[in-house]
């Protein structure tokens, strides 16, 4: 038998024809797919040729047939439908030779339609949705492919799927969607739905594991992650009253405040700090699942706004960019309430952060540890008179800093070193950082994975392309150095570079590198 193609324009009436007949009967919740098929219609994907791959073996349906819809009492297929995008237009004629005339960004994605009776939406991998690609930033992409007749299509995205509330509700949705994106983005094995499901209920069952209706504990969700080898940390929204105290700085209390008014600004300044938190491991590339009083979803980037007045880089960023299988991938979640309808972040008591095993200190820890150091860096006597400190000498030598030293922002992410030494060399390479220092710092030995802090502000910030952003420098962290050491590495601020032997604990004189700052600042992974 030979494989089952249909080739049809998108969207047009013969394209809904074909939809409903894969689709239907749909009692389930509408939402992802009509959210998904709008965004294709839209720019910037535009999609115009969508082919069926009807009879479809689909490994994560596979699996949930197996652990469920095998044994019902109704028969269900055992195969799925599978939908590829395309933004070009294609006939049945050009399927055998797709890669001669597919463009190299022609590819958008596929979604599988699961013939179930709920919650159709199965494995999907479509390009991210960015309207405006300096005000949006998706950091949680892998490369993932398809083949059709022995063509290879890829595309770079973040996995999605839809609860189909028997073998997961949302909770395995998110995990899911963790674990693959993971699995392709550092080598991890791939789990499947069915097990995924069972190694959250492996250690506290709580009744049988299928249907899975009711969804999992937070607590379910940790021994999940944990059965798959992944490394998380959990944090809740009550946890960080006296930590981040940046956050605090940046939104003070007003001394004259009511009861009321006190308990909505306790209230707020929670919740920016847990999306502080949240926010630099999204930045890292590193997913993170947002837990409400009822739902999970994950964070999986985050849009910006230059032009915010912002004491804390927290405050640059407007809302985060989710996958969430109730409403659809790539949809922005506003940081504050402020009157949205909508689900928003002020809504979410509990994050889980997943990191690699390798990483055992936390980011808010590696943060702590930066700016001590340029703290510290900034105290430092000269013994000169005429500038006594090293913030008096740096304001002597760049008087254009001067104004800058005193509100400066601190951006934190964590990289796999050798991707940093690849930057260091670009960077360098197109004269956008100086080629001595860049040899010196990709000649360090360095952990696996580094924590790396930007120092900027406002001034340097403020600018409408991304291009053009920059920092004042950036300290580098040992990811597995234990919480309150002195787990920097490297320290170059201001033309300033101190570096601190992790092995000996011994710091290097610091020098002086005129013009090495400003730079630009990273922008993604």
């Amino acid at each position: 038998m030979n494989k089952d193609f249909y080739t049809t324009k998108f969207p047009s009436p013969e394209f809904k024809k074909e939809l409903l007949k894969s689709a239907t009967p749909y009692r389930g919740n509408l939402g992802p797919i009509n959210e998904t098929l709008q965004a294709l219609a839209a720019a910037p994907l535009i999609c115009k040729t969508v082919i069926f791959e009807r009879e479809y073996v689909d490994k994560d349906y596979q699996d949930e047939y197996a652990a469920f819809y095998s044994r019902s009492f109704k028969k269900y297929p055992p195969r799925a439908v599978r939908l590829h995008f395309f933004a070009a237009d294609i006939s049945d004629a050009d399927i055998p030779r797709l890669e001669s005339v597919v463009p190299p960004d022609g590819y958008l994605g596929f979604l599988v339609l699961r013939p179930t009776d709920l919650q159709r939406v199965g494995r999907t991998i479509l390009k991210p949705i960015l309207k405006d690609v300096d005000k949006e930033f998706v950091h949680c992409q892998a490369e993932f492919s398809a083949h059709i007749l022995g063509q290879k299509l890829t595309v770079k995205a973040m996995p999605f799927i839809q609860q189909d509330t028997q073998v997961g509700a949302c909770a395995q949705a998110s995990l899911w969607m963790v674990a693959r994106y993971l699995s392709r983005r550092f080598g991890h094995r791939e789990y499947l739905p069915g097990e995924i499901n069972q190694l959250a209920k492996s250690k506290g069952g709580m009744g049988r594991a299928l249907p899975a209706e009711l969804g999992l504990t937070w607590k379910q969700m940790l021994d999940a992650l944990e059965g798959m080898g992944l490394a998380a940390w959990s944090y809740s929204m009550g946890q960080f009253d006296d930590c981040s105290s940046h956050i605090d700085a940046a939104l003070p209390l007003d001394p004259n405040a009511t009861e009321d008014q006190k308990k909505q600004h306790q209230q707020r300044v929670r919740s920016l700090k847990l999306a502080d938190i949240a926010y630099r491991y999204i930045e890292s590339g590193m997913p993170v699942i947002f837990g409400t009083n009822n739902h999970a979803l994950v964070g999986i980037g985050h849009t910006y706004e230059h032009t915010s007045p912002a004491k804390a880089a927290i405050q640059r960023i407007p809302g985060f960019i989710t996958h969430n299988d109730s409403v659809g991938p790539y949809r922005t979640i506003p940081l504050l309430a402020s009157g949205n309808p909508g689900l928003t972040f002020a809504q979410v008591e509990d994050i889980i952060a997943v990191v690699p095993i390798e990483v055992t200190l936390r980011g808010e820890a590696a943060e702590v540890m930066a700016r001590q150091a340029i703290q510290n860096a900034l105290k430092l006597q000269t013994q000169n008179p005429s500038f006594p400190t090293y913030k008096d000498m740096i304001c002597s030598l760049r008087p254009e800093f001067k104004g800058i030293l005193d509100q400066l922002e601190y951006r934190t992410f964590l990289i796999p070193s050798v991707e940093f030494q690849k930057q260091l060399r670009q960077a360098s390479k197109d004269v956008r950082f100086n080629l001595d220092l860049a040899n010196r710092l990709i000649a360090l030995d360095y952990p696996k994975f580094i924590w790396v802090t930007e120092i900027s502000s406002s001034t340097l910030l403020n600018q409408p392309k991304r291009e053009d952003r920059k920092c004042l420098g950036r300290v580098i962290i040992d990811s597995t150095a234990p919480s309150h050491t002195r787990g920097e590495m490297v320290v170059h601020f201001c033309d300033l570079l101190g570096m601190l032997d992790r092995q000996t604990g011994k710091a290097q004189p610091w020098e002086h590198l005129p013009n090495t700052t400003p730079f630009g600042h990273q922008i993604s992974r």
